[in-house]
């Protein structure tokens, strides 16, 4: 009998389920598994009893458990402060700093330790490290700040006069700290250059930094000949016996380098490309002690000297001995590098009708498209026209439990059974859901995680409802639904479900900026592409305050970091001239060096405040989706913040006071247009979604939710709603809850006629396919519509003019124009160009379409 001593923290027990729920550090403790626990135990006993067979006659032993491994392939123009992301179970985050850069690597990126250029570092305040921090008493090293952060990449315990927000890990408390186990660290290395000094790959520090010697080092050797290990616990220093072809600069070509240490043996063992190398002599190495201000330091040590002579890619961190005899070097520890080579095909919707190329085009070949009045695109000419926003009606509060930490920001998705589902952060910023069949009645489903009395959880890391799930037509089963969102303020990543309640997130960030509040994201089947609207809070108001705003991206591939250019402090400065960006330039410092800032000017601005709205205004959340029921009809919700404070005259600015016992300001949804999900029109009033009373509830913030519900011919959507203005001086919870508005199908906008005027509308010439024009339409009783058809000059069709044209009059959805002589049939004119002519008095226009 063979019995297996394996021994695992808490997160290396729960990984096993990750397939069923995301666990990380965040992880409540009070769970339950439910039927998932019985397979995974089975799943165990059999690879405990088929272990011994997997093992035999191979070089390598699949006991060892990753503890870190970074992989070094974000964008290579990450700014210092930055994340740079462990992709093991147990979420080791580094940063970038001054000393260090992205670079090309053996397999997709690489970590260089080369100085970055220096920058003219604008003043600040000190916990943004942007006033340079004195030594302290009795400390011989002065704190990190913006002027000596020249560190390459770093995790550091200590350094508390600093914004930490990304959830570094006490490195002496794991099994980084190297010691009397066995263990393997193994990396890829080209030789770049020569140093008169050793080149530290990594320094693990007991702490404080820089004031002692409690210190595991592995370093290059000046020489470039092997390899020194120190290690101040036991007192070695060990000499290591390496390649010298492999470490030399003028080869430049990139090696595998592992070293393994076995505890039983007291021997270090080397490898390089898998050969075994001459052994050093034998040591008996201990572990650092815990240290509250422990750190460690890659690239560089400590104190940021002793640069290591090259690059160095996925850089990976077991407990165990990975390898016991020569082996066949590994190819990238990257799942998604592996998985993802092939040319992605995503499915696509038809092409643009009035963007792009189209755009320009006179003759519109409509097709049988649905075509939402809600701008002129398809109008050549109108007299006495206006398009007018429709806010919704029927308000239902559907959910009202709300009892201690719940996320404004809400988005709601159907699924293929119908259930309906708003997803919202929850305690922790976990990730929960309610569900409804009815859309009224909302139910908490219990995935078996509980925490602060929350048992809706789906994802248990700090997401906190900064993204909107959605289904994705082009994931494979596996990968159905997305969400990309903020995650631990390191940066935007992507999570990808089967189901929508089982999530795993991708290791590597999409983007490596700190998400302010929720990313907008909706795949694009006409651009054949995911678009998204992300937060940026880089430009001030007149008065000062921050002025938020949202950058666009769009992108094919959702696996891999997304490219961005770096903007220099000089193209900063010089934006100043015409932009308002508030300080620091360059933005990245915002954070301090120990945490990564929102995103700059890397991607295009939209959603900004325009001159109709009130100085000291912005748009908090754009809500930015595709219509899914009309083809070239995006709609967003941009959720407008009125600021009391710093902007406006004295008798605005004093309503933010302690006296008036209001907040910072109220907060309402607006409306905006799209023809391609790029450039908008915004209607600023009336609003959307107004404060004002709803249910009995006086409300002052309105946020509705990210996406929509179609039941019949109805659109259902959902808002939260505050009784408290934002940032309220009122100490005790006022009324929040969730209520259900409805729309008429397509009904968000219309073209309205006067009622004591007669109005017109004629179209660009245009091509249609079917044998009935279909509308929709509400005259009210009083008010009326006739349809007539011109050829592409402008002149009257006989039998089917306006004048022809029997009268529309009342409220349909779906109605059929009908003609005196002609009928319904308009087949005798389909293929053929052709201008429409409205005649319309008291009448809103929503949505017309050529149907079969």
């Amino acid at each position: 009998m063979i019995i297996i001593r394996t021994e695992f923290n808490i997160n290396q027990r729960l990984q096993i389920y990750e397939n069923n729920y995301v666990i990380d550090d965040k992880t409540p403790r009070t769970f339950k598994m439910k039927k998932y626990f019985t397979k995974e135990i089975l799943f165990i006993g059999i690879l405990i009893l088929i272990y011994p067979v997997i093992i035999s006659g191979h070089g390598k032993h699949e006991n060892s458990g990753i503890v870190a491994l970074w992989l070094f392939d974000e964008q290579q123009t990450i700014y210092p402060s930055s994340v740079l992301n462990d992709s093991s179970p147990n979420n080791i985050p580094l940063v970038i700093g001054m000393g260090g850069k992205i670079v090309k690597g053996k397999f997709g990126n690489a970590l260089d330790p080369i100085q970055r250029s220096k920058i003219n570092f604008p003043p600040g305040e000190a916990k943004y490290g942007l006033k340079e921090f004195k030594t302290m008493p009795g400390r011989k090293v002065p704190p990190i700040d913006w002027m000596n952060a020249d560190f390459c990449a770093f995790m550091t315990m200590g350094q508390n006069q600093l914004r930490k927000d990304v959830g570094f890990v006490n490195p002496t408390k794991t099994k980084l700290n190297l010691g009397d186990f066995d263990w393997t660290v193994e990396f890829w290395f080209k030789p770049e250059r020569n140093t008169k000094v050793n080149g530290v790959i990594f320094e693990i520090g007991q702490g404080p930094r820089g004031e002692n010697n409690e210190v595991t080092r592995l370093s290059l050797s000046s020489d470039l000949k092997g390899f020194v290990l120190f290690n101040k616990p036991s007192g070695t220093r060990l000499t290591i016996p390496s390649n010298e072809s492999a470490l030399n600069p003028k080869n430049s070509k990139w090696h595998h380098f592992a070293f393994v240490y076995s505890s039983g043996k007291h021997q270090l063992y080397h490898y390089v490309d898998g050969v075994l190398q001459k052994l050093p002599e034998k040591c008996k190495l201990k572990k650092l002690s815990e240290g509250n201000e422990a750190y460690m330091s890659i690239g560089r040590d400590g104190l940021w000297k002793e640069p290591l002579q090259g690059r160095i890619d996925e850089l990976r961190f077991s407990q165990g001995d990975v390898y016991t005899s020569n082996f066949k070097v590994p190819g990238s520890f990257s799942t998604v590098s592996l998985s993802r080579t092939k040319p992605i095909n995503l499915k696509r919707g038809l092409p643009f009708l009035f963007a792009g190329k189209n755009k320009y085009k006179l003759l519109v070949n409509l097709g049988s498209r649905k075509y939402l009045f809600f701008d002129g695109a398809i109008i050549s000419r109108m007299r006495h026209i206006k398009f007018e926003v429709n806010p919704p009606k029927n308000v239902k509060m559907v959910f009202n439990r709300i009892g201690h930490s719940f996320r404004k920001h809400l988005s709601v998705v159907q699924d293929s059974s119908g259930l309906i589902r708003i997803y919202n952060g929850l305690s922790g910023d976990y990730l929960g859901v309610i569900v409804s069949k009815d859309g009224v009645h909302f139910r908490k489903p219990d995935f078996g995680m509980h925490h602060k009395g929350d048992i809706n959880i789906v994802i248990t890391q700090a997401v906190g409802g900064l993204g909107n799930p959605f289904m994705d037509p082009n994931g494979p089963p596996s990968e159905r639904w997305k969400l990309i969102t903020g995650y631990h303020n390191r940066g935007i990543y992507l999570y990808t479900s089967p189901d929508g309640w089982h999530w795993k997130r991708d290791k590597t960030y999409l983007l490596p900026f700190r998400c302010g509040t929720q990313s907008c994201t909706f795949y694009d089947d006409q651009r054949g592409a995911y678009v998204g609207y992300h937060r940026s809070g880089i430009f001030h108001t007149p008065g000062g305050a921050t002025q938020r705003s949202s950058v666009l991206t769009i992108e094919k591939d959702l696996h891999h970091p997304w490219k961005f250019p770096a903007i220099s402090q000089k193209a900063y400065l010089d934006s100043v001239k015409s932009l308002p960006i508030r300080e620091p330039i360059p933005w990245y410092l915002d954070n301090g060096p120990l945490t990564p800032g929102e995103i700059g000017l890397e991607f295009p601005h939209k959603f900004d405040p325009d001159s109709s709205d009130p100085v000291g205004t912005d748009i908090y959340v754009t809500k930015a989706q595709k219509y899914k029921w009309a083809p070239d009809a995006y709609f967003a919700f941009p959720i407008e913040y009125f600021h009391y404070e710093k902007d406006g005259p004295v008798e605005r600015q004093i309503l933010g006071s302690q006296k008036f016992q209001r907040g910072s300001g109220p907060i309402e949804t607006q409306i905006a247009v799209s023809r391609d999900g790029v450039h908008w029109k915004r209607f600023h009033r009336p609003a959307y979604i107004s404060i004002g009373t709803y249910c009995g509830d006086t409300l002052h913030q309105i946020y509705i939710a990210d996406g929509m519900v179609r039941r019949g011919d109805e659109i259902w959507q959902y808002f939260f709603g505050n009784q408290e203005y934002h940032s309220s001086w009122s100490k005790r919870k006022l009324k929040q809850a969730v209520f259900r508005v409805v729309q008429r199908l397509d009904g968000f906008i219309s073209a309205d006629s006067p009622y004591d005027t007669l109005a017109t509308i004629i179209t660009k010439p245009l091509i249609f396919k079917g044998n009935r024009l279909v509308l929709n339409i509400n005259t009210g009783a009083t008010g009326y519509t006739q349809v007539g058809f011109l050829d592409q000059h402008g002149n009257p069709i006989k039998g089917y003019s306006v004048k022809d044209c029997i009268y529309i009059n009342g409220n349909f959805v779906h109605t059929e124009v009908e003609w005196l002589k002609k009928g319904k049939d308009v087949s005798s004119l389909q293929g053929k160009p052709v201008r429409l002519e409205f005649r319309m008095r008291g009448t809103k226009l929503y949505s017309m379409r050529f149907v079969q």
